[in-house]
């Protein structure tokens, strides 16, 4: 069973998953940034592979199925769970911490020869789908207090499988830079009487220096702090706390901006590996004025050296706003 541990120092947590563990000799290939990719025929997220018989058939659509991750980070059998979540404190009640019950799914798309930035609108429009249906699904899991959809592109950004697959980790607490959003936006709420993520979407909307692309529904512009060359945030323009409640005309607005802003920084940087997330509002609040649900997509094109690790300050290398000029000059046809 993975295992939550709690930062006596700080109050932050992080999850001590064995299943997942590698042998000495795997992290030593690992810096050799290699991603397993095999053929059709040997792949075990294909059609034909052993993973999906393993499947959610309820979850099916017509570029996507899902499993529960067999190597989870969060797992929970339903008959223990009730007596799973309770802190408890290790050696000699010293540290603080509790199981890492709740779910791991992972979400795959059936074709093995695309990639994140090849996805079409309909792929895009299907995964975003299972996405939010798998998301409500979690919801209803009592000992979930949060859940959060990511996607691994490349061998930097820690893909190990290169057949095209998404994963949603719930688990019973709050990741801590939720916290911090949620502390850092109700405090702006509490000075300002409005979302902080709205003010955002419309300085970004107005100023343009570091606005990418916008819809009806959706504005895509690298972030004003950047943790990352080429950070990109994309917002619902409307203000909605829970990804959750996504309706169909807006998903399929945000396929339309997913397309575009993955065909740009494939155009740019050459297919780079990165990361993107969504950040959604947690699963024990119902609704929020001051939290606006997002996404986060970060290129991995550098890596963190000691300051950035001892301090938690980061060194961006690349300015926000050029990158913004790059982006947008990129032609896409979405």
């Amino acid at each position: 069973m993975p295992q939550l541990r709690q930062n006596i120092i700080t109050g932050e947590w992080v999850v001590i998953a064995p299943a997942r563990s590698k042998r000495p000799d795997d992290y030593i290939r690992a810096q050799k940034r290699e991603v397993k990719d095999e053929l059709a025929s040997a792949c075990v997220f294909c059609l034909n592979g052993s993973e999906f018989k393993r499947r959610l058939k309820n979850f099916d659509n017509k570029h996507t199925w899902t499993i529960q991750n067999k190597f989870p980070a969060f797992a929970c059998d339903e008959k223990e769970c009730s007596d799973r979540t309770r802190s408890y404190y290790p050696e000699h009640q010293f540290y603080r911490a509790k199981a890492a019950v709740g779910e791991h799914d992972v979400i795959v798309v059936k074709d093995h020869e695309t990639t994140l930035p090849k996805f079409t609108t309909q792929i895009w429009s299907d995964l975003i789908e299972t996405i939010q249906l798998r998301m409500i699904e979690h919801h209803r899991n009592e000992v979930v207090n949060h859940i959060m959809p990511i996607y691994n592109h490349g061998p930097e950004a820690g893909a190990s499988i290169a057949h095209p697959h998404a994963q949603i980790f719930s688990g019973p607490v709050i990741p801590n830079i939720i916290n911090r959003e949620l502390d850092g936006s109700q405090r702006y709420f509490e000075n300002n009487g409005v979302c902080v993520f709205c003010d955002m979407a419309k300085h970004e909307k107005t100023e343009k220096i570091r606005l990418i692309a916008e819809n009806n529904h959706f504005i895509a512009f690298t972030f004003f702090a950047a943790r990352f060359p080429f950070e990109i945030w994309i917002l619902p323009k409307k203000h909605q706390s829970n990804f959750e409640r996504l309706s169909r005309t807006q998903r399929q607005a945000l396929s339309e901006m997913m397309q575009n802003i993955f065909k740009r920084l494939d155009k740019l940087l050459a297919n780079p590996s990165l990361n993107w997330w969504i950040h959604s509002l947690p699963t024990i609040l119902d609704n929020s004025e001051s939290y606006h649900w997002h996404i986060e997509i970060a290129p991995r094109l550098t890596g963190y050296g000691g300051f950035e690790m001892g301090s938690g300050m980061v060194i961006d290398i690349q300015d926000p706003e050029e990158s913004a000029e790059y982006l947008r000059k990129i032609k896409t046809t979405t």
